[in-house]
């Protein structure tokens, strides 16, 4: 495997052109990719079992794989993301939906959702986008603009107190960012992310990741080791993702 090399960016330009190379590849980096999107889907399956099911909107939707799973509950499902290619090859999927009727994507920042009017959305998610995203508290805030009074914001994103993240990795003298910008977040950087801009946090909980793809021979096996122990005893420093769901409650 080659080792993992820290791309460095700018500005957005690099960080729309970035993206755009990675279109073409539909894949999963750190495992079997129908298996990993059934895992995610059940947890956030479980976040929505409260929330009304009118629009859903999904930020940095990529080639929007989430979106089309969900799709058919909401009866409208929008994506948003910065690369122009990624929305390409989302789009092209669209014609293959059965929910196509009730599915669009389209070109938005997530700092600006220019294309989404205020108190539009009843659902808002995120998956594997906010540690890429260059201004977090802009693009939360306007979550919370474009959310429906109850609305609910659902994330799952690195957990940037993981102990590969925090301690293994660093003295090994190993990378763990795909850009220079990229930022994992911590539970305690959660609430305050989310409280800056006036949202009110639901749940947070620890997930199973590990960025297998981006690890040393045998580390893997550690890792998913390290989760087992700290999913059994719910300690989140041996778990690689953060989930959480926020509310719009004004």
């Amino acid at each position: 495997m080659a080792r993992l090399t820290t791309r460095f960016i700018r500005n957005s330009r690099d960080l729309v052109e970035h993206f755009d190379s990675l279109a073409p590849g539909d894949f999963d980096a750190h495992g079997p990719a129908e298996r990993l999107l059934a895992y995610r889907l059940g947890i956030i399956r479980r976040f929505l079992a409260t929330a009304r099911m009118g629009t859903l909107l999904e930020i940095g939707c990529g080639t929007a794989i989430h979106l089309f799973a969900l799709a058919e509950r909401f009866g409208q499902a929008h994506g948003v993301d910065v690369s122009p290619e990624m929305v390409r090859v989302a789009r092209r999927h669209v014609e293959t939906s059965p929910w196509r009727a009730r599915i669009s994507v389209r070109v938005d920042a997530a700092e600006e959702l220019a294309t989404v009017e205020d108190g539009s959305v009843d659902v808002v998610l995120c998956v594997g986008a906010l540690e890429h995203m260059l201004d977090k508290p802009r693009a939360v805030r306007q979550v919370h603009r474009v959310l429906r009074v109850g609305g609910v914001f659902i994330c799952l994103t690195p957990n940037g107190g993981y102990c590969w993240y925090r301690h293994l990795a660093p003295r090994l003298g190993l990378d763990t960012r795909h850009l220079s910008t990229d930022r994992f977040l911590s539970a305690r950087e959660v609430e305050t992310l989310i409280g800056g801009a006036e949202l009110v946090l639901q749940r947070l909980e620890h997930w199973r990741f590990i960025p297998q793809g981006d690890l040393p021979v045998g580390w893997g096996y550690v890792l998913r080791a390290l989760d087992w122990v700290g999913a059994h005893l719910r300690v989140g420093y041996l778990r690689g993702g953060i989930a959480f769901s926020a509310i719009r409650t004004d």
